[in-house]
């Protein structure tokens, strides 16, 4: 009896010290924000029309980033994943052009804190954008398709201020692409002569500076509430690039407002929430 007595004690001091050290060890939350915004878009697609269309379009957005190791606060990973819904219209008023846009994006992070309210980020990312736009009035080509894939140079600062009595915080950040590859047809091939008789020559490119220009940038303007933080959001996407002596643009703005969140997934009804966390938004 005494030996049993002794035996779930010391299973039971054991099971206290381990439930002690999990939870002041360090524990790796996922900084995690969703955005909804409206803005202005210009689209030049020569496949289906010389002239350049002005409207509006939509879009959601969410982005994620955690550290690697919670014992690692220098290094980084990120995801972004938006869809962009839109039309444009014809200079004339006469015609207009849907679009839809889909792109998901996974970066690396350096962070370098040179003061206490201000941390740099530089990475790399890779990214899949896929499309496409629809013109009505075009009836031998009615779509366009639009699809690549580039490794990017990113980049972040974010400032923290107090304001009001609250921790305030603004990011600027910008990615570009450095190489990849994009799906660009000739102008008067059409999409059942690609998909269907396999005449996709000169149809894929690699693209570099030499033939594809880009500028994503955002500005964020973090406000923290008792039981989460605002997000108000300006977004700027410039796209420029060429093939088959045919140049394609877009040129969008985007106004977007959402929250930000910190997130952490622990299996088991009986484990204890940690208390130490560490989270890339700082």
């Amino acid at each position: 009896m005494k030996k049993i007595i002794l035996l779930f004690l010391l299973t039971f001091l054991f099971i206290v010290v381990h439930a002690q050290e999990f939870e002041n060890e360090k524990q790796a939350l996922t900084t995690t924000s969703t955005t909804v915004g409206a803005g202005f878009v210009e689209l030049l697609d020569p496949y289906l029309s010389p002239f350049e269309y002005n409207g509006f379009q939509v879009k959601i957005q969410n982005n994620s980033r955690r550290y690697f190791s919670a014992d690692n606060d220098k290094l980084s990973y990120s995801n972004r994943l938006f869809l962009e819904l839109g039309k444009g219209n014809h200079p004339s008023g006469r015609n207009s052009m849907l679009f839809f846009n889909t792109n998901y994006m996974f970066g690396v992070n350096y962070h370098m804190r040179p003061a206490d309210n201000v941390m740099f980020l530089a990475g790399a990312s890779w990214d899949i954008d896929l499309g496409g736009k629809y013109l009505g009035r075009n009836v031998n080509n009615p779509f366009s398709l639009d699809l690549f894939t580039d490794i990017n140079a990113t980049a972040e600062v974010q400032y923290r201020f107090d304001l009001w009595n609250r921790n305030m915080r603004i990011q600027y950040g910008a990615v570009s692409p450095l190489m990849g590859c994009m799906f660009i047809p000739m102008q008067n091939v059409s999409y059942y002569e690609l998909f269907v008789l396999n005449n996709t020559n000169d149809a894929f490119h690699f693209s570099s500076l030499h033939n594809k220009r880009a500028w994503f940038q955002y500005f964020n303007f973090d406000i923290p509430f008792n039981f989460n933080t605002l997000r108000l959001s300006l977004h700027h996407d410039y796209l420029k690039y060429s093939a088959n002596e045919v140049v394609y643009r877009k040129n969008a703005i985007t106004f977007s407002v959402g929250a930000v969140m910190h997130l952490y997934a622990f299996k088991g009804k009986k484990n204890k929430i940690p208390t130490s966390f560490i989270h890339s938004y700082e």
